[in-house]
């Protein structure tokens, strides 16, 4: 069966919905922009400190100009999708490829990954804190970190927008992404592919995540690991040394120990621990979700440390501190990596195009010869 140009630029269901969300998001932009720039509302960047943030050497005028130069290309790139025609082959996305790597490399700085660390443990140690909770608030609704937090969002709108894009255009299906090539065999090759892949992700994240919590655990037992003592000291009569060192230092260890689901059998079927749970599916989603939030996040911090290592004295090399924080973005490539293989390994038999495997099973599904091939 022949695709038409227009069925094959815009196919229904699936991410269907995806250029609308980058329509959206695009015209927010665009309005942040001409707010910032007409004084109408506080420029939403650190432009005097910041940990990370390019802004602080380029000025809030470059923040201007790329939020109105990505509001006012991310309108024109959600248009020509949203037009049903095959304008422009790949290249369409390709820029919004672009799109989501300019908003991260750009905005996204390390406040993202240490607004979810805090937002983790604030539920089982806000209590022993007082004013915890209010300072979380506080930095979360701060012009500047909602700034963050809304590019990181276009990071993942636009990543979606591409991967609909690239659907589209080369005719595969909009829900699973499989194409007229599909077969048994094939699949079962492409599952294997990702079992290894995610083994190998999952084995070098969680080696270089543990670097981190060494140099905070200690803190619990007065060791002032990668820490000016006098600081370490006044943190200790406030208590901060249990919040930030075992509380930050516990949520990384949380992090490996869920990144090994990605790979384990009860990263599929929760295990018998979940007390009312055991035995029952986990929603691929459930898993895809926060693991890739938290990948963007790992790899902004990273990022953010190459930038302050940049414009600081190059004595901070031999800081320890260094060496933990540039880990979390070798962390976050390994999470993204392992994260896909997940989607991938864990990819069913779609409803709608009726291509693919049985989850967990290597049965047949499909066309009767295809069946019998496999069975041969």
């Amino acid at each position: 069966m022949t695709v038409s140009n227009t069925e094959r630029a815009h196919p229904p269901g699936g991410l269907a919905s995806a250029p609308w969300a980058a329509l959206a998001w695009s015209a927010v932009a665009l309005g942040l922009g001409i707010g910032w720039g007409a004084g109408l509302l506080p420029v939403g960047v650190p432009t005097e400190d910041g940990f990370g943030s390019l802004f602080v050497a380029a000025g809030a005028g470059a923040a201007v100009a790329a939020s109105l130069v990505m509001g006012g290309l991310g309108v024109v790139l959600s248009l020509v999708v949203l037009s049903g025609r095959a304008l422009w082959g790949r290249a369409v996305e390709f820029a919004s490829w672009a799109m989501a790597g300019v908003a991260f490399l750009v905005f996204v700085d390390g406040q993202l990954l240490a607004w979810l660390g805090y937002t983790m443990i604030l539920p089982v140690v806000g209590w022993t804190v007082p004013g915890l909770a209010g300072a979380w608030l506080e930095a979360t609704l701060r012009p500047t970190h909602l700034t963050v937090l809304f590019f990181a969002l276009g990071v993942l709108v636009w990543g979606v927008a591409a991967l609909y894009r690239r659907r589209a255009v080369g005719g595969a299906c909009p829900r699973c992404g499989r194409d007229g090539h599909w077969t048994p065999r094939v699949e079962a090759r492409v599952r294997e592919r990702a079992r290894r892949a995610g083994v190998v992700a999952v084995t070098a994240g969680s080696a270089v995540a543990l670097v981190y919590p060494a140099l905070r655990l200690p803190w619990l037992f007065g060791i002032p690991m990668g820490m000016d003592p006098e600081v370490f000291e006044e943190m200790t009569r406030t208590g901060e040394h249990i919040v930030v060192g075992v509380g930050l230092g516990s949520a990384a260890l949380a992090g490996v120990a869920l990144m090994s689901g990605l790979v384990l059998r009860w990263g599929v079927r929760l295990p018998w621990w979940t007390l009312g749970l055991a035995g029952r599916r986990v929603p691929v989603s459930l898993a895809v979700v926060p693991a890739t939030v938290v990948s963007l996040a790992l790899l902004a911090m990273g990022r953010s440390w190459l930038v302050m290592l940049g414009e600081a004295d190059p004595t901070r090399w031999s800081d320890p501190n260094t060496f933990a924080l540039l880990s979390m973005g070798v962390w976050g490539v390994a999470l993204a990596v392992a994260t896909v293989a997940y989607a991938v390994r864990r990819r069913a038999e779609c409803g709608r195009c009726g291509r693919g495997l049985a989850e967990g099973g290597t049965a047949p599904v499909g066309s009767g010869e295809e069946a019998a091939a496999m069975e041969r």
